[in-house]
């Protein structure tokens, strides 16, 4: 194919030219970015899952210290497994490649939200869904080092699109795509037991599509049936990565019942905070997740998701209900309502936030994506072309002011919180902040530097020679990392002649000291470093 061609091509359909434009921008900043993150506090106990894990193998099954790493062993370890299998062999730090590969993982689940949202409408609206979800702090921020959150957000909208391929096939669905939803459902089963809800969303999705108005009970068992017997395929596949991801799951027939009853009363009871209340992760109120998701999406993916609601609620009245799109809609309705519903009634442990319900945000994109079409045409068919235009150069504006905070917020995206919190200043101490302690990073390089300039300027007093005790509000490596070889992080906060911590739980008031570098984003303080030598290494009384 000639390049004439393929201009050719994409000139004829700027859908696909927008989309292609899209995702290279989008790619070009990930490799430009993601050296700017900082390590989570998750991510060292993950690498040493998948690294258990890799002896596990290479040990023939006879080393399974993974199977006794701390809780590790309830999650699938696809992701881990993956970065320490092919980190072993790259020069790159371990930790930089976690979060490059991170966005990767990140980056085909945004094709995924692409794939889906053409499925349901075009390409071009397909691309707005993958700029709604682009434009949420909450996704771009922890694309890079959420790294089990995201990798299960990427695999759970796979099996949304493939569920919204197969649904109106049934009862007898194409092998290639009930192959495709095995694969997504193992990798989403590989990294997190909550699966399940995918289990649930499909099962609904069956019998929804097995009844015909025109059969009576026995044509719907009928087609039941035959379509329980037609996706048996994805079962053997799903089953099939989730034992390779996740080896404890069926080294006992029962192990995977254990990991949801587990999870179904999560042994953490961390603080948590909704509209500026401090509480226990326990007791949380049934409309935790509801609220935090009406302050983390943006407004404009807001609007969409109630314009797409009204739409729906308008189409299913008409007459000329289609009922093959409704088919392939109800899938993303459902890999938004089933878990969203089960958390509302089911008041399950929830803490920091959308966190462990990123998964929700593509799908929401999508629907975004299809309320804000609906709307597109309703304008333009009842008041003009005009008006329909008027409204599409008006969301783009709006996009563009979301964009731009992501940009000012960089690399702390994920304390975006949009007008209905407050915006970002407006956010703390209401509601979960840097819960990752991502700026820990810039703090301990930042400290490096002042105390670095000190020493070469012979600015420092003598008797406060290095080496210099650093308390850290968070994990040990989330600071150890960037510090120089002047300091070492003391599990004796006491001693510590500097203080680490981000803006989280009120941890920055834990130890005294001279507050000597913030960390800042649109006049709002993420991290702070305090300055304690005063305290530690005072002179002695004469």
């Amino acid at each position: 194919m000639t390049v004439k061609l393929v201009l050719a091509r994409l000139r004829a359909n700027p859908g696909r030219s927008a989309s292609i434009a899209v995702f290279a921008v989008l790619t070009v900043i990930a490799l430009a970015t993601f050296r700017s993150y900082g390590i989570s506090n998750d991510e060292e106990v993950q690498q040493t899952y998948g690294e258990l894990l890799i002896r596990f193998y290479a040990s023939g099954f006879s080393d399974d210290n993974a199977f006794h790493y701390r809780n590790l062993y309830l999650y699938g370890g696809l992701f881990d497994l993956i970065a320490a299998a092919i980190g072993q062999h790259l020069s790159m730090p371990t930790y930089e490649w976690r979060h490059l590969l991170s966005a990767a993982v990140g980056l085909v689940g945004m094709w995924g939200t692409w794939r889906l949202t053409r499925l349901l409408s075009n390409e071009a609206w397909a691309c707005v869904a993958v700029l709604l979800l682009a434009a949420t702090g909450a996704w771009w921020g922890p694309l890079f080092n959420e790294t089990k959150d995201i990798s299960f957000a990427a695999a759970m909208i796979w099996v949304t699109y493939y569920a919204a391929r197969i649904a109106p096939q049934l009862p007898q669905p194409r092998l290639r795509h009930v192959v495709g939803l095995g694969a997504a459902l193992g990798c989403a089963l590989g990294l997190r037991i909550v699966a399940v809800y995918a289990g649930l969303e499909l099962a609904i999705l069956i019998v929804v599509a097995a009844i015909d108005t025109r059969g009576g009970w026995s044509v719907a068992l009928d087609r039941l049936g035959i379509t329980v017997w037609r996706l048996l395929p994805a079962g053997a596949v799903a089953l099939a990565i989730m034992a390779v991801s996740w080896p404890w799951s069926v080294f006992a027939p029962l192990n995977v019942l254990v990991a949801i009853e587990t999870f179904s009363r999560f042994p953490i009871n961390m603080p948590t905070r909704l509209d500026g209340v401090v509480m226990k992760a326990a007791d949380v109120p049934r409309w935790y997740l509801p609220i935090y998701l009406g302050v983390r999406l943006t407004e404009l993916t807001l609007f969409g998701l109630l314009a797409g609601c009204f739409a729906g609620l308008l189409g299913t009245a008409r007459k000329s209900f289609d009922r093959l799109h409704a088919l392939r809609l109800l899938p993303v309705v459902l890999a938004v309502a089933v878990p969203l519903g089960h958390a509302v009634l089911a008041k399950p442990v929830l803490y920091n936030g959308i966190r462990h319900y990123m998964f929700l945000l593509p799908p929401i994109a999508v629907l975004a994506a299809v309320g804000l079409r609906a709307t597109y045409h309703t304008l333009d068919r009842r008041l003009g072309r005009g008006w329909a235009r008027a409204f599409a150069v008006a969301g783009a504006g709006v996009w563009l002011w979301h964009a731009s905070v992501l940009v000012r917020l960089h690399p702390y995206e994920t304390v975006a919180y949009n007008l209905f919190a407050g915006g970002v200043s407006g956010a703390v101490g209401k509601y979960e902040f840097d819960y990752h302690g991502n700026s820990i990073r810039e703090a301990a390089i930042r400290l490096s530097e002042i105390v670095s300039e000190e020493e070469e300027n012979g600015r420092r007093d003598p008797r406060l020679a290095p080496p210099y005790r650093v308390a850290v509000c968070a994990e040990q490596i989330q600071a150890d990392e960037y510090l120089s070889s002047m300091f070492r992080v003391t599990s004796n906060w006491l001693s510590a002649d500097f203080f680490i911590s981000p803006i989280q739980d009120g941890c920055e008031r834990a130890l005294k000291g001279n507050t000597i570098i913030t960390i800042e984003r649109m006049g709002t303080v993420i991290g702070l470093v305090k300055d304690r030598r005063h305290l530690t290494r005072a002179p002695a009384a004469p």
